[in-house]
């Protein structure tokens, strides 16, 4: 179906999907000793990136069959030992997407801002002279259909979370029925001074928000100056800090400028074109999935970025596409799903397989 088909019929939703408590205050950590977590090999961690199209019928339909695809696939992953570490999902509205956590076997499990998230940032003049001309028609001033769709799942226990719900004024258009924002997740990780901080997102479409080009850029805008401020705010400059999501930047100038710029302003400068995880990995030597990889690129939606705690880009030793094109039929989603594994800067790069943790012990 048509991506404007689809965001009409989104409108018509009084769909409510529940993504769990609210709120975007930031929370003490718990205390990391005695944790009985699983280590991780050699203090790399793997994560994936993947909106899987949760979308309640009408605006998607037929659509329970790939989500519990996508979980069971997760999980035989994590019987051979390779699920990735950590995943962040996007567009997980429905209970059939947010049981991919439970398929999968993740035991820990953050999810954003549900539909109650009421943002509390201040407006300025140019925000209230925004919001004066919002577009009732194409779901903007309706409230809140479903929440942000966010999900982190974690191998890890998660010590500390934070939540920003993006305010009327940065969202634009059908994108508005959505409690779009931020989810930062905390995870306690061995042979981690401080815990590990994993940032997810999903950013304001473009022509699919169904407004004109100027207004859905505006709100992208106002996100990700939000976006940028509040990662600042909430992750302590010594903490490992991944930060991923669909973004939405696509091929457009305006939208690289806006997005990029607002990080460098916030002195985030592992977050850089040429830093994102995705590109680095395509030039790994032996890479076996490269044109999935290649594709996802070239369409520039889902990225992930990496830092480490002494705040240097963080080196990918390894990628994979677990949901891409599929063998038989169509991809499970309209998002291909890659993993990428990090290592602290200045380990050596390996090729070849490396396992996830399991049973408490690392594997080669």
């Amino acid at each position: 179906m048509q991506k404007p088909l689809r965001a009409l019929l989104f409108a018509s939703l009084t769909v409510i999907a529940a993504t769990g408590p609210t709120g975007s205050r930031r929370i003490a950590y718990a205390a990391l000793d005695g944790l009985n977590a699983v280590a991780p090999a050699d203090g790399r961690l793997s994560v994936m990136t993947y909106n899987v199209q949760g979308l309640p019928w009408p605006v998607a339909w037929d659509r329970q069959e790939a989500l519990a695809r996508i979980g069971n696939r997760l999980a035989a992953q994590r019987q051979s030992g390779q699920q990735p570490h950590i995943v962040l999902l996007q567009e997980a509205f429905t209970p059939e997407a947010a049981a991919i956590a439970r398929r999968a076997g993740y035991p820990y499990v953050a999810t954003g801002p549900d539909t109650s998230a009421i943002s509390t940032l201040p407006a300025t003049a140019g925000d209230r002279a925004y919001l004066t001309s919002a577009r009732w028609d194409r779901g903007e001033g309706l409230g809140k259909r479903v929440g942000s769709g966010l999900m982190i799942l974690s191998d890890y226990p998660i010590v500390g979370q934070a939540r920003m719900a993006f305010p009327a004024f940065a969202c634009a258009g059908f994108d508005c029925l959505a409690n779009k924002g931020v989810l930062v997740a905390h995870l306690a990780v061995p042979g981690f001074a401080t815990p590990v901080s994993i940032v997810n997102t999903h950013l304001n479409a473009r022509k699919a928000a169904g407004v004109p080009i100027a207004r859905s850029q505006r709100a992208f805008a106002r996100q990700v100056s939000l976006l940028a401020d509040f990662v600042r705010a909430q992750v302590p400059q010594g903490h490992t800090l991944i930060l991923g999501g669909d973004m939405n930047i696509g091929g457009d100038p305006a939208r690289n400028a806006a997005f990029f710029g607002q990080w460098t302003r916030t002195g985030q400068t592992f977050v850089t074109p040429a830093l994102g995880g995705l590109r680095r990995a395509i030039a790994l030597p032996g890479q076996i999935d490269r044109a999935d990889l290649n594709a996802s690129s070239d369409r520039a939606k889902d990225w992930l970025f990496a830092r480490d705690a002494g705040g240097r880009a963080m080196t990918v030793v390894q990628a994979t596409v677990p949901f891409g094109r599929e063998r038989e039929g169509a991809p499970l989603s309209d998002h291909y799903g890659y993993a990428l594994t990090y290592a602290p800067t200045g380990q050596p790069i390996e090729t070849g397989v490396r396992l996830a943790a399991l049973a408490g012990k690392a594997r080669l």
